[in-house]
């Protein structure tokens, strides 16, 4: 007969052995319950709502609109949901103010049936509110701005649909050797920061693709420097000029260019295919190429079904802004059916779209996040010709990123 106490003491350690595994199989079966890809919807009773920070006031009150009705048609066309979930748009007015930026993010988060956020026009505010949406694990998809400072640092929660700065000028060096078949390129320059990324990044690529730069040139917002800077390039005789400059120091140039009848193609970057940009410059900006995300001047493929829709939706011709507003939510969409409403599930399965086998098909084609978060997407080329952007011939060369990068 065993010990009394020898036996007590066999027994508890029996009832906490069989305690602790079932203890460990519960907590397994608690963390498979809350951390697992995707939730059961019929569990989620709220709508999912999805932010879109735009402005609607302001300088970019036109663009902030655009962005908006794009991503509310996206969602009408999916009729407001999503494998058996209610989807609605909260939509905020966001001024790019950093301040106002912070207290709207706070809101967002504070907000549980929000899933994602979509929007902001401003790097400045996408700098101010990212910490926060850091912490509360949300995903921030931005589809119009190309700032490079916004990337620089990996930042796994940020999912911009545009290309850089960097590698847009990278690409149009690219596009001047292989798409035109030139060999000879100049800079014009205005010194800024935005300026000599843009020119850095050109230079750069055009040494790799061994086209001949035969002159870097800087102006600011004076004709009698326009002038300077159009006879210098005369004198260097580039068959093409990129414009790493502001929209004011584009037209004096594109001016004083007409002026003094010097041919040469001139390239720059999608800042400069703004209609205000037109509208400032007049005819003086007839033939010039510039950088785009997508061609909405087809009036075949999916590009020219969204605008033809757009229109009868809204009355209202759609620009890039509008289709990045659309593509930003079908992306949202498309990740929402895959892993459900929670935010972390959600940050995941949108971080998984990192190659060419699991990209996004945007109206403009494939986009996928690289490490840190940034976009790779593919790039084309217009051309105003009678005051409209019409598609460059050709519209686009295969090209992998920037040598910059």
């Amino acid at each position: 007969m065993p010990h009394p106490r020898r036996y007590a003491l066999s027994t508890m350690r029996s009832f906490f052995r069989v305690w602790m595994r079932t203890g460990f199989f519960l907590l397994w079966a608690v963390l498979l319950i809350c951390c697992g890809e995707k939730k059961d919807p019929s569990a989620w009773t709220d709508p999912v709502r999805f932010a879109v920070v735009a402005p609607t006031t302001g300088f970019l009150e036109k663009e902030g609109q655009m962005l908006q009705l794009g991503a509310l048609m996206a969602v009408r066309e999916a009729q407001g949901r999503v494998d058996g979930l209610r989807v609605e748009i909260v939509a905020h007015d966001s001024p790019c103010d950093a301040n106002e930026a912070r207290s709207i993010a706070r809101r967002l988060v504070a907000d549980s049936s929000v899933c994602a956020v979509i929007g902001y026009l401003c790097g400045e505010s996408i700098l101010a509110v990212l910490p926060i949406y850091q912490e509360a694990n949300l995903a921030l998809i931005n589809p119009t701005v190309s700032a490079e400072y916004i990337r620089q640092e990996e930042n796994h929660h940020l999912f911009p649909l545009l290309y850089g700065d960097g590698e847009q000028a990278a690409f149009l060096a690219a596009y001047t050797k292989r798409g035109l078949g030139l060999t000879k390129v100049a800079v014009l320059s205005d010194e800024s920061v935005y300026g000599n990324l843009l020119r850095d990044s050109f230079i750069a690529e055009a040494r790799s693709q061994g086209l001949e730069l035969v002159a870097k040139v800087s102006i600011n917002r004076t004709a009698a420097e326009a002038a300077m800077a159009v006879a210098l390039l005369k004198d260097a005789n580039p068959e093409a000029i990129f414009l790493a400059v502001n929209p004011d120091a584009a037209r004096l140039f594109l001016l004083e260019r007409q002026r003094q009848s010097f041919g040469a193609k001139v390239l720059g970057p999608d800042r400069l295919a703004d209609f205000d940009f037109y509208e400032m410059a007049g005819k003086v900006a007839e033939g010039l190429l510039v950088c785009q995300p997508i061609l909405l001047n087809k009036n075949s493929g999916q590009e020219g079904e969204f605008v033809r829709r757009f229109k009868l939706i809204n009355h209202l011709l759609p620009d890039w802004i509008a289709a990045g507003g659309y593509d930003a939510m079908r992306l949202a969409m498309e990740v929402l059916q895959r892993s459900g409403p929670e935010r972390t599930a959600f940050l995941r399965t949108l971080r998984k779209i990192s190659g060419p086998d699991s990209a996004f098909r945007s109206l403009g084609g494939p986009v996928f996040f690289r490490k840190g978060g940034t976009s790779r997407r593919q790039f084309y080329v217009a051309i105003l010709q009678q005051g409209r952007l019409q598609t460059a011939t050709p519209p686009t060369i295969e090209f992998q990123g920037s040598s910059s990068r």
